[in-house]
């Protein structure tokens, strides 16, 4: 896929799961740091935009339109009204449209497994004390013994602020994410695809998933994970 063909496709929809982009992106390091900055960017514009609708929102035009209408019993209601109710009726609906979820969990865990050779050839490993430096945003900590963690960056999973750490261990490279325990509905306990497995699992105040090349890794992993990872509520 040529750069201009790449590019139309990431702005048109940055979480976009076409084969072609996905195949380019591994084969480009340069397209895919672009596309982790254009869903970077994207997740923060949602984020910014997601405004909590008040609980008691609805109670409170209830009762101003009841008052209203019981002022002007006899009246008819001013035109300004009814297009006041439609405004406040479409922000909240739009409202509501805007925080559901971009599309699917398990697909975006999948695209990120590209980046495990790429982290690879770059060469090094993360220390133990940076990792929980970030595992601290989730109220978690990891205890040495995982694996060579070769890279632990922060990323995107449909919208969800995730922690992904790519580990090498004796079969092979691995991922395991971390996510808020909300993210719980969004991926079965076990999943795969054609090129990979994965299982999920609740952990205290986090959800942590884990996806590698066969079943036996990813359940090996997980054992691990569950001994060493630990969160707080």
């Amino acid at each position: 896929m040529d750069d201009i063909t790449f590019r139309r496709t990431i702005y048109s929809d940055p979480f976009t799961q076409d084969p072609e982009v996905i195949e380019a992106a591994k084969a480009d390091p340069k397209k895919h740091a672009f596309w982790e900055e254009i869903r970077s960017m994207e997740s923060a514009l949602q984020e910014a935009m997601d405004i909590p609708v008040p609980e008691d929102l609805a109670d409170k035009l209830i009762l101003r339109q009841s008052l209203s209408d019981y002022k002007q019993t006899k009246q008819r209601r001013p035109w300004y009204m009814a297009l006041a109710a439609s405004v406040v009726l479409a922000s909240v609906l739009t409202v509501g449209i805007m925080t559901q979820p971009s599309g699917n969990l398990a697909a975006d865990v999948f695209a990120h497994m590209s980046h495990m050779e790429y982290e690879l050839n770059k060469g090094g490993n993360v220390d133990l004390a940076m990792v929980n430096d970030k595992l601290a945003a989730y109220n978690g900590q990891i205890s040495d013994g995982i694996g060579e963690i070769i890279s632990a960056n922060y990323c995107y999973l449909d919208s969800i602020k995730s922690l992904h750490m790519i580990i090498k261990g004796e079969n092979g490279l691995a991922s395991v994410f971390v996510l808020p325990s909300q993210a719980s509905k969004g991926v079965d306990e076990s999943f795969s695809n054609d090129e990979y497995s994965g299982a999920s699992f609740l952990l205290e105040s986090a959800k942590v998933i884990v996806v590698g090349e066969n079943t036996s890794q990813v359940n090996e992993l997980t054992s691990k994970a569950k001994q060493l990872l630990s969160f707080s509520i």
